[in-house]
């Protein structure tokens, strides 16, 4: 029996005339957009499920528009969603997939990668990793990878490390340095609690890298 049942997770929520939206969904196949017919009324079922960051099932099509049937939630981030800051480190998320993910991309990959971020035990930490990994699928890989030299910052405009002696602008030093190597290869689950100083020194580079690269500014991350 043919299984055309696929996942995939809610990155965007739009009304759709009267009473129906539009689920802007990212799964393993890449991005749907799913008419949900009558979720916007208070007494259709589909109204719970058709949120922003709900990880859903349903039926599959080969089309990239389609109409949302046979549907459940497989997990709706209530955990997340009931905080604050959880809520704006899971968007951080799903803005990159909104606004750099396009169709020549590694879609499972990507979208592993998105879900290990989304259930890190600490995802304040995790959206800030994920920023950070996806930028090599993205092309603009931040080269961490030292030659032996002593070792100064790094720097945005190389998109990667500055050593002692070159006059290049440092944009983070050499402590901050070695936590932004460790937000980009630790898995999510070993990544550790940062204070807000250094989060806040991350949380800008970051910003200014994906301006600066991929001419993109990540408004959760201002």
């Amino acid at each position: 029996m043919v299984n055309n049942k696929m996942e995939g997770l809610i990155y965007r929520v739009q009304p759709y005339q009267e009473n129906a939206r539009l689920l802007f969904v990212y799964t393993p196949k890449g991005k749907k957009t799913l008419l949900a017919q009558g979720s916007q009324k208070m007494n259709q079922v589909s109204r719970v499920l058709s949120q922003f960051l709900t990880h859903i099932e349903f039926k599959d099509s080969d089309k990239t528009f389609v109409t949302l049937a046979e549907s459940k939630i497989i997990n709706d981030f209530s955990t997340v969603k009931n905080d604050f800051h959880q809520t704006k480190s899971a968007a951080l998320i799903l803005e990159i997939i909104d606004q750099l993910i396009v169709d020549n991309y590694n879609h499972q990959v990507v979208f592993h990668e998105m879900m290990l971020a989304l259930t890190s035990p600490r995802i304040l930490e995790a959206s800030i990793s994920f920023a950070l990994k996806i930028l090599k699928p993205l092309g603009y890989p931040l080269d961490l990878s030292g030659d032996g030299r002593k070792i100064k910052g790094v720097n945005i405009d190389r998109g990667g490390l500055i050593y002692q002696g070159e006059l290049d602008y440092l944009d983070l030093d050499v402590k901050d340095t070695i936590t932004l190597l460790k937000l980009s290869l630790m898995p999510y689950t070993d990544l550790e609690a940062l204070d807000i100083e250094i989060l806040s020194k991350i949380k800008a580079f970051i910003l200014k890298y994906y301006q600066f690269h991929l001419q993109t500014t990540l408004k959760n991350l201002q």
